[in-house]
């Protein structure tokens, strides 16, 4: 679904049948996808020019449109990339997608399970540990739905990253559009059969992911109100409310 929501042409159409019912219920969903998307190119940007040249994207999903290790080597062309999913149709895409690029590996795993991830030959080929890292958790977390376990995993990941590493988090909330939390939570219940249900949290939450790390300027805020590219004064649309955004350094 997300896929085709942020406009890719990796989906099918049971894929495109439920985004469809999903807009229906909540017109705003395509542009919180995009936005969501758009401001994970902001951030592996700003990664980039703060010198981070590797990057562990976990629950990376379908490759689409621009992919991280394109947004990073804009600014460094040398940059490298792991793609962590433990879906069959992702990894398979990726493979297909990614398979030959030089410096990109594709990592068929559970992001909770940490040791397997970072024992994975593909992960140790690829990354550094005792250098920067881009950690990126976007759209990710909130398909954990034990809170604790979800936090406990960001927790380890965090103190496995080198001084200089910055972590991208951006997470589904319930504290402001509620009613149309609500209608996400429905057809979420829906898709259950097609995909993993996400479970929304709240701004506390999301921000104790971060704890211990310096968070960039805006903090945490809306994506697409996350150092926008443009000056233009951004629309207070409900979909701006659907998600919370930000990037942490760890000093």
């Amino acid at each position: 679904m997300y896929d085709y929501l942020i406009g890719g042409a990796c989906n099918f159409a049971v894929d495109r049948e439920w985004a469809e019912r999903a807009i229906e219920r909540m017109p705003w969903l395509r542009a919180a996808a995009r936005s969501n998307r758009a401001f994970l190119r902001r951030a592996v940007i700003t990664c980039a020019e703060a010198g981070v040249r590797q990057y562990l994207d976990l629950g990376s999903g379908i490759p689409t449109g621009e992919s991280v290790h394109q947004m990073a080597r804009r600014v460094l062309p040398d940059s490298r990339v792991v793609y962590v999913d433990n879906e069959e149709v992702a990894v398979a895409h990726s493979m297909l997608t990614l398979g030959g690029e030089t410096g990109v590996g594709i990592v068929e795993a559970d992001m909770r399970h940490v040791t397997a991830v970072l024992r994975n030959p593909v992960t140790r080929r690829l990354l550094n540990f005792e250098e920067p890292i881009g950690l990126l958790m976007t759209a990710s977390l909130y398909y954990l739905p034990d809170a604790d376990e979800a936090a406990a995993m960001a927790a380890r990941y965090k103190s496995l990253l080198a001084p200089g590493s910055h972590v991208v988090l951006s997470h589904t909330t319930l504290d402001q559009r509620q009613r149309d939390m609500l209608e996400l939570g429905a057809v979420l219940e829906m898709t259950k059969s097609l995909t993993s249900s996400a479970t929304p949290r709240s701004r506390e939450w999301i921000a104790a992911v971060l704890d211990g790390l310096e968070m960039l300027d805006p903090g945490l805020v809306y994506p697409s109100c996350w150092r926008p590219d443009s000056a233009r004064p951004v629309d207070d649309t409900p979909w701006h409310d659907s998600m919370l955004a930000a990037v942490a350094r760890k000093a």
